[in-house]
C-alpha cells in the first residue's frame, strides 16, 4: 500500500461531522421523492399497463429494493467516504469505471434538477387550476391558462419561459449561496423542506381519507372543469379496489416507472456518509428508514386512491394528468387554507428534491478532486466545512442547462431519457458490492449484490427498450438527442479520466495508486 500523503491531495477532508439522521434521512426521501411520484409522473401511463395496480407495484418495488438496500448500508458503514458508491465501486471494480460513471450521473443528474426546476411550473399550474376550479375563482383559473401555465403543452411565450427560468435559476442561486455559507444551513434547509413537504402529503393523505363516505359528491365540481364526462365515468365504474381483469404482468412492467423516480435513488445518503455526526447509527439507519417512509406514503396514496374513487374510475381519469393524487387531495380539501397548504406542498416537493441535489453533487464533484481526477481546487473547503467552488461548479452547469428549455423543450424533453444511466449506474454499482462481497467472503452482501445486479439489467433494458422512458421513440427508433446527450456525458467522463492520468503522471503521480487506498474522512 502507497503513503496516503503522497496518494490524495490532503490528509483530511475538511468536511465537518454535522449531519445528523434527520438530516440523512431527509436527503434519501429527497431522493425517492415520493410527491413527484404521486404527481404525473407515474399515474398518467396507467392505460399502458391493462390489469396494473399503482399500489402492489409500489410494494414490490420496494421488495427489490431491499438488495439494494443492504449493499448500500453495508458498503456505506464499511467504507463510509465522501462521494458514497463512486468509492465502492472505483476500489471494488475499476477505478477509470468509476470515475466515468460518476462524471456520467452527476452530469446527467444536474440535467435532471434543471428540468425539474424549470417544469416545476406544472404543478404550480396544477394547483393554480385546481383550486380556481373548484371555488370558481376566474383569477386563479386565468394565471393557469396565461401566466403559470403548464409547460409540458409547449407553446411558451418568451416571457413564460423567462419567467420559468428565472424561478429556477433564483432557486438555484440562493440555495448554493447558503451551502456556501453554511454547509449545515444546506442541510438544515433539506430537512425543513423535507418535513414540511411530508406533512402535506400525509394532510393530503388525511383529507382524501375522510371524504370517503361524499367522494362522488365532493369531487364534481373538479371533475366538470377537466371534462364533465367524468362524472358519467365515475358514476357508472364499479367502485371496487381491485380490477377483475388484474395483471401481474402488467403489474410488474410498471416497476420501471417507479424506478425513474422511487426506490432505487439511494445514494444521498452515501454521498455524504464522511458527514455523518453518529457515523454507525446513521450509516445503519438513514437508508432503511427513508425507504420504508417513502414506501408506506406512496403505497398508501395510490391504495387510498383506489380504495376512495374506486381502480376502474382512477383508471379512466389519470391520463388526463390535472386528475392525480395531489389535485384530488386539493379539490376535496373544503377550505382555503387546507388547499393551499396541499398546494404548497406540491409545489415544494420539486424544490425539496433541488436542494438535496445541490448538496450530493459537489460531495461527488469533491471525492472525484480529493482522488485527483477533478482539478484540486473543487476538494477545497472554507472554515465551515462547504465545498464552495464545487458549489460553484454546481451553479455554473445547472444554469447552463435551464437554458436548454429556454430553447428547445423538446431536447429539453429528451434529456429524460438520459435516466438511464441511473439504472446503469446501479447496476454497476451492484456488481461493485457483490465483488466486494466475494473478496472478503460476506455471502449475504454477496447474494444482494447479484439480485440487485439483475435487476437493475432488468430496469437498464427496459429503460432503453420502452418509448415511455423516452431514450426511444414510439417506432422504436432511438431518439437521437437523447443518444447524443448519454454518449456525450459518457465522453465527457473518459476525457476527464485519461486527461487526470496523463497531468498526474506527468507530476509523477501514479493515479492507479489512489484507487488502491480508502479517502481519509
Amino acid at each position: 500500500m502507497s503513503n496516503k500523503r503522497n496518494v490524495f491531495i490532503r490528509e483530511s477532508s475538511g468536511l465537518l461531522k454535522q449531519v445528523t439522521l434527520l438530516d440523512a434521512i431527509m436527503l434519501n426521501v429527497g431522493n425517492m421523492s415520493a410527491g413527484i411520484t404521486l404527481f404525473e409522473s407515474i399515474s398518467p401511463y396507467i392505460n399502458s399497463y391493462p390489469g396494473g395496480v399503482l399500489w402492489l407495484a409500489s410494494i414490490i418495488g420496494m421488495i427489490f429494493a431491499f438488495p439494494q438496500l443492504l449493499v448500500y448500508t453495508y458498503m456505506t458503514r464499511k467504507m463510509g467516504r465522501t462521494g458514497g458508491d463512486y468509492v465502492w465501486i472505483s476500489r471494488s471494480i475499476n477505478g477509470g469505471i468509476g470515475a466515468v460513471m460518476a462524471i456520467s450521473l452527476m452530469l446527467e443528474s444536474v440535467a435532471y434538477f434543471a428540468l425539474v426546476a424549470f417544469f416545476s411550473a406544472s404543478s404550480i399550474n396544477a394547483v393554480l387550476f385546481t383550486i380556481g376550479s373548484v371555488d370558481n375563482s376566474q383569477q386563479l383559473v386565468g394565471l393557469s391558462n396565461t401566466l403559470f401555465v403548464n409547460p409540458y403543452n409547449g407553446g411558451l411565450t418568451l416571457e413564460q419561459k423567462a419567467l420559468f427560468y428565472g424561478i429556477a435559476a433564483g432557486f438555484f442561486v440562493l440555495i448554493i449561496l447558503l451551502n456556501i455559507f453554511r454547509s449545515k444551513w444546506g442541510y438544515s434547509i433539506v430537512s425543513i423542506l423535507g418535513v414540511f413537504s411530508l406533512a402535506s402529503l400525509v394532510v393530503a393523505m388525511v383529507v382524501i381519507g375522510a371524504s370517503a363516505t361524499h367522494f362522488g359528491a365532493s369531487i364534481q365540481p373538479f371533475l366538470n372543469s377537466i371534462n364533465s364526462s367524468l362524472i358519467t365515468t365515475y358514476q357508472t365504474s364499479p367502485h371496487v379496489t381491485f380490477p377483475s381483469n388484474f395483471s401481474l404482468v402488467s403489474t410488474i412492467l410498471l416497476l420501471p416507472l417507479f424506478a425513474l423516480y422511487t426506490y432505487p435513488w439511494m445514494q444521498a445518503g452515501p454521498a455524504v456518509s464522511a458527514e455523518f455526526k453518529q457515523s454507525d447509527k446513521v450509516a445503519k439507519f438513514n437508508l432503511l428508514f427513508a425507504l420504508l417512509l417513502t414506501a408506506a406514503l406512496v403505497t398508501g396514496a395510490f391504495l387510498e386512491m383506489d380504495v376512495v374513487a374506486g381502480y376502474q374510475f382512477n383508471f379512466q381519469a389519470y391520463p388526463y394528468f390535472i386528475y392525480n393524487f395531489w389535485t384530488v387531495a386539493i379539490a376535496l380539501a373544503g377550505n382555503p387554507i387546507l388547499q393551499w397548504f396541499i398546494g404548497l406542498g406540491a409545489i415544494l416537493w420539486n424544490f425539496f428534491v433541488l436542494s438535496y441535489g445541490v448538496i450530493v453533487f459537489s460531495r461527488y464533484i469533491f471525492a472525484l478532486s480529493f482522488d485527483r481526477i477533478l482539478p484540486e481546487k473543487f476538494a477545497e473547503v472554507n472554515k465551515y466545512g462547504s465545498p464552495i467552488y464545487a458549489h460553484a461548479l454546481d451553479l455554473t452547469i445547472t444554469l447552463l442547462f435551464l437554458l436548454v428549455p429556454v430553447f428547445s423543450l423538446n431536447a429539453a424533453l429528451s434529456l429524460y431519457g438520459a435516466t438511464i444511466l441511473g439504472s446503469l449506474y446501479f447496476l454497476v454499482a451492484s456488481v461493485a458490492g457483490a465483488l466486494y462481497g466475494l473478496k472478503q467472503k460476506v455471502k449475504s452482501l454477496s447474494v444482494a449484490g447479484i439480485i440487485s445486479s439483475i435487476y437493475f439489467a432488468f430496469l437498464t433494458y427496459e429503460a432503453a427498450t420502452n418509448p415511455l422512458f423516452g431514450f426511444t421513440t414510439g417506432n422504436n427508433s432511438v431518439n437521437f438527442t437523447t443518444l447524443l446527450f448519454v454518449l456525450g456525458v459518457i465522453a465527457v467522463g473518459v476525457v476527464v479520466y485519461l486527461a487526470s492520468k496523463y497531468n498526474n503522471k506527468r507530476k509523477g503521480i501514479d493515479i492507479s495508486l489512489v484507487f488502491k487506498e480508502i479517502p481519509p474522512e
